[in-house]
């Protein structure tokens, strides 16, 4: 029987005839999430030096009877109002783009580079911020002025932790010391040290730090517990609080009773003595760091207007540079209704 020649044969064999198969789209396979600052409230810096007011209620009493046209309550001086401040912190990205580059017909980015790369910095440049907020006291976390020489830092989240904070069996380890954001050197070093002992995390331990996030807040029903995805399985195996599975939940939550772990909404629930807690896995959290955070409590203030300010660069060259600029700093409302748990294994 004759066959019909074929040259098909020969073109596949041949690399030079075939075109390269990639597809036109990009994929960042790196997660782009940053939960305290995107859920934190965000208002308007004008000064380096930015400053809020804090107050207090009195305690409540139970002897306010009063006899019926009788004299009123004596009048007390009140409360002295307390003002707090942070330093602005300036972050910033720079993308150089050539002509060429821009002429070339690139995979995956249907417009022009400059933008995709504008977008991409962008979103790095919030994990930035993210991860420096929630950052322990220490040296790199410890608000200061900027000068010519010096840059400025805001505070973050661990300098000003005072009243709820805990050092987990860690050897010379001092709690944060410092007021209003100028917290003192853990160990001569950041959380964790080297040469530093984790020790798995205390049902006591995490019990007293939620005894004092509930004396100190106003509502401790807006409250969440922040760690990385280890210290989010320690939690898991070392409490008895977590939630058991998706068909128990409700049954579990109603009981105030669980054991092991649970997933709702992709955010683990832990019930504490004052009912359910989320549980939210951050992977910018530092190492062997837990925090109880209320968000309504916190919030970041921007210079300028807005998150991002874009700079054309000047350039020499045949190419376009433009820098990303993002002034910040961190506003601590009420510390007292946060609380930190640091050195967990």
């Amino acid at each position: 029987m004759s066959t019909i020649a074929s040259t098909s044969v020969v073109a596949l064999d041949n690399a030079n005839n075939i075109r390269e198969d990639l597809g036109n789209v990009i994929f960042n396979v790196t997660p782009f999430m940053t939960p305290f600052t995107s859920g934190i409230a965000q208002t308007r810096a004008t000064a380096d030096t930015h400053e809020w007011l804090t107050d207090t209620y009195e305690d409540a009493i139970d002897t306010n009877a009063r006899v019926e046209a009788g004299l009123p309550q004596t009048s007390t001086a009140g409360t002295t109002r307390v003002r707090l401040g942070n330093f602005i912190q300036i972050a910033d990205k720079t993308v150089t783009v050539t002509k060429k580059a821009e002429f070339m017909d690139r995979a995956g980015v249907p417009g022009k580079e400059m933008a995709y790369q504008l977008m991409k910095l962008g979103k790095e440049l919030q994990m930035d911020v993210e991860k420096q907020t929630l950052g322990c006291y220490g040296a790199v976390s410890t608000k200061s002025q900027g000068d010519a020489t010096n840059a400025g830092i805001s505070g973050s989240f661990g300098s000003y932790i005072g009243t709820n904070q805990t050092v987990n069996g860690a050897t010379n380890a001092v709690i944060n010391e410092g007021v209003g954001g100028a917290g003192v050197l853990f160990d001569g070093s950041t959380v964790p040290t080297a040469g530093d002992n984790n020790p798995a995390i205390s049902q006591t331990t995490m019990d007293s730090l939620l005894d004092g996030v509930w004396d100190n807040s106003g509502d401790i029903n807006s409250a969440k517990i922040m760690a990385s995805a280890g210290v989010v399985s320690s939690l898991r195996n070392g409490l008895s609080g977590m939630a058991t599975n998706a068909d128990s939940v409700v049954s579990n939550l109603d009981a105030n009773t669980t054991s092991g772990g649970n997933i709702i909404a992709r955010v683990a629930v832990y019930v504490s003595q004052f009912g359910p807690i989320a549980v939210v896995p951050n992977k910018h959290m530092p190492a062997n760091t837990l925090y109880v955070v209320d968000y309504s409590t916190w919030g970041l203030a921007f210079a300028g207007g807005k998150k991002i300010h874009t700079t054309d660069v000047a350039t020499q060259t045949s190419a376009e540079q433009k820098l990303l600029e993002c002034y910040y700093t961190l506003e601590a409302r009420s510390e007292a209704g946060n609380a930190a748990y640091y050195n967990i294994a």
